[in-house]
Formats: C-alpha cells, structure tokens, sequence
C-alpha cells in the first residue's frame, strides 16, 4: 500500500450482539501495530461505529476498503457500495477476505494446531452460511475445499439455510475424528445461535465432532485483510 492510502475494513456487526465484530477490531488493532504508518478504521453495517463514522474518521485522500466477508455475494456487492453510496472520496474497492486462496492454507493450519490425531484421518466440516433463495452460491468455499481436500480424509461443506445441512453431512461420514469449523466473519448470531443449535440436533457421534468455532477470529486474518488491500 502506498503511505498516504488509508484503511477502511467493513464487517457485517450485530444489533442483537454488540461484540459480534470483536474479531475484526482486534485483527485492526493487530494491523496498527505492525504498520502505524496505515491509517486504519473499522465500520460495520449493523452496530457501532457505522460505516459513515468510520470512513469520515480517515482523513487520507484515497481509502482502501476491504469487507471482511466470506464470500463475493449481497454485502460485498450492495451492501457495502450502499453503506458508501454517495460519498465523494478516492476510494477503492478491494475483494472480500474470505475469497483470498491462501484461506485454505489458514484453515489448514488451524485443524493442526487444534486437532491431535494425523489430519489424514480427520474429516473437516466447513460450515457457511448459505441461501435460501439462491442456494449454491458458496464458490468461495468450494474452492478451499478443493484446496484442502488432499491433505484431509474428506472435506465437505455444510450450510445453515440450504441444503445440505450439519446433520445431513454428519449421517454421510463413517465415524472417526471430526473437525467442525465456521466460515462466517462475524461472531453473532449464527455463530451463537443457529451453529450451536444444528449441532445439539446432529446424531451422536462417537468421538464427538471437535467444534474449532469460526475462521474469523484466526491470528492469521490480518495478513490476508492487508493482502486483499493491496489487490484493490
């Protein structure tokens, strides 16, 4: 990034969990120490601060502007331009985290430092949030799954609001170790709520599946989200 560039990173936020954007504040916090030199905001669509108050924060001529999401869908395409509509600033759109490739080296990486047993006897359940009205969709997470497919006994994915889901995947895989982790950005209610939830209602497994929570709050987020800044 060029020295006088700044840095607006958009998260999607909750109005019924106020923390929900914690991970993307912390990963913030994590890019202004390793480079103070970047002028960095965060604004979210739903909660405080709002995109408006964040970008009028930034006082650099041009704003580099990543969403943090996981896939190229709504709030990466209207959502977000919608937050930004009518703003006269240079800024330039960058794509979603959760689309970069080096994603499935990062959830590869954390199956390993989490799960004991060889990652060529784990079967790895990644978990998106999906659609309803336009199922199949995911084109970021098919990708990773192509990616981490070699290094794991099987890889597949799950979604909350379409086919298939968490207990149609788990009735599919022969019991053995399983990792279960959230692709979503943000740690509300489908993190707390709707995931929690489809796992209650999954069919005992024996050795349960180990929850590894979201890639959200991952250590290795804010080089991916200084990346895809770089690419805008």
């Amino acid at each position: 990034m060029r020295n006088h560039d700044a840095l607006l990173l958009i998260g999607h936020g909750s109005a019924r969990y106020p923390d929900a954007g914690a991970p993307l504040l912390a990963h913030a916090a994590a890019l202004r120490a390793l480079h103070p030199e970047i002028p960095i905001a965060v604004g979210f669509l739903n909660g405080a601060p709002n995109v408006g108050d964040a970008l009028a924060s930034l006082t650099a001529p041009k704003v580099r502007v990543v969403p943090f999401f996981m896939e190229d869908g709504y709030f990466t395409r209207i959502a977000v331009p919608r937050a930004l509509a009518g703003v006269s600033r240079d800024l330039r759109f960058c794509p979603p985290v959760g689309v970069h490739p080096a994603m499935a080296d990062l959830i590869a990486a954390r199956v390993r430092r989490t799960v004991a047993a060889d990652p060529m006897d784990v079967a790895l359940i990644l978990v998106g949030h999906g659609s309803a009205r336009n199922p199949g969709q995911s084109h970021a997470m098919a990708r990773h799954i192509e990616a981490l497919r070699p290094g794991f006994a099987a890889v597949r994915a799950a979604f909350l609001e379409e086919a298939p889901s968490l207990s149609e995947v788990l009735a599919d895989l022969p019991v053995g170790p399983l990792a279960i982790l959230g692709l979503f950005a943000n740690q509300g209610y489908h993190m707390r709520d709707d995931l929690p939830t489809q796992l209650a209602r999954a069919e005992p497994r024996v050795p349960a599946p180990l929850d590894l929570g979201s890639i959200a709050d991952d250590p290795g987020m804010p080089n991916l989200i200084l990346d895809q800044a770089r690419a805008a």
